[in-house]
Formats: structure tokens, sequence, C-alpha cells
């Protein structure tokens, strides 16, 4: 069993299938990626196997494979998620970068139900060791020269960010 997407303040949660095909076309991969570090469970990774399939893109056999999967046979995805990422060149980069996108809108989607959102970020800024396409949504970093700071205006950025990723991700999909 994948382990449950847990950030370094305890936070943890696995990304519905359905949230995730939402809102990216995922490369074999990136889809491992997701498994391997528990944002994805075994029925997510099936069911985004089903979806690949449905969409009549041209398959990997171990994402044909997984999307045949019964229940009683999801001990199989870890050997099969296994040969899907040996058959996909994809940089490590970009395996990370399509789950900060996915984190970070779960946790916006989602913000009504965490105490502090934006602490939130700041955690995902730590755990993805840091990426400098987020800064500006982190609150203890000094706004970017001529942003305005303060909570809502983090907000503001932070969707901006997500309206951005999302038709990156839209365009890629597209021209893949």
């Amino acid at each position: 069993m994948a382990p449950v997407g847990r950030l370094s303040n305890g936070s943890s949660f696995v990304l519905p299938a359905d949230f995730v095909a939402a809102r990216v076309a995922l490369r074999p991969a990136e889809l491992a990626h997701g498994f391997r570090s528990g944002y994805l469970d075994e029925q997510g990774v099936v069911q985004l196997a089903e979806h690949a399939i449905e969409s009549g893109a041209p398959t990997l056999p171990s994402i044909e494979e997984l999307g045949l999967l019964l229940s009683e046979e999801y001990g199989r995805v870890p050997e099969l998620v296994t040969e899907m990422e040996e058959s996909d060149p994809s940089a490590p980069s970009e395996q990370t970068n399509v789950w900060l996108y996915l984190v970070l809108a779960w946790i916006y989607d989602h913000r009504d139900e965490f105490a502090d959102p934006l602490a939130e970020i700041e955690t995902v800024h730590a755990d993805f060791d840091y990426p400098e396409g987020i800064e500006g949504l982190v609150g203890y970093l000094p706004a970017a020269p001529g942003q305005p700071s303060g909570p809502g205006a983090v907000e503001a950025r932070w969707k901006a960010f997500l309206d951005r990723q999302g038709t990156h991700y839209a365009r890629r999909a597209v021209l893949d």
C-alpha cells in the first residue's frame, strides 16, 4: 500500500484520481512519483490508468495492465508502477513540479478545511526543497519589490500561480 502523502507538519492526504485527472494528464513517471510520494493510493493509480486508456492516447503496456486491475489485484500496483517508471525518461524536476502544482491546488481548493492554509504553503515550500517558483507564496519571505504583502496578496499570488500552472499543464496535454 502506498504511504499517505504527508507534509512535514503532519498534514496528510491522498489526492482523488478525479481531482488529478481534471487538472493534468500525467506522464508515466509523474504518475509513479505521485504514488511513491503517497499522493495517490493504489485505487487512484488504477483510476488514472483507466482514464489514460479511455482518452484514446497511446499508452504503455504497464498502464494498460494497471487500468485492467481488479481491486483484489491492487497488490500488483507497485510492480507495474516500477515498469511504467522505467520506461519514461521524464526529468525528476518535471515529476516534482507537477505534484507541487497538484498539492498546492488541493490545499487551495480545500483551504477552508485547514486551520492555516498559508502555513501549509510554507510546509510545501520546505517539503519540495524550496522551489523558487513559489517564493511569493511563502508568508515569511518578503514580497518581491513592488508587490503587495499580507495574507490577501499572498492568496492572490497563489491563485495566479495555480492559474498559470493549470494553463501550462492543459497546453502540455494538447501538445503531447
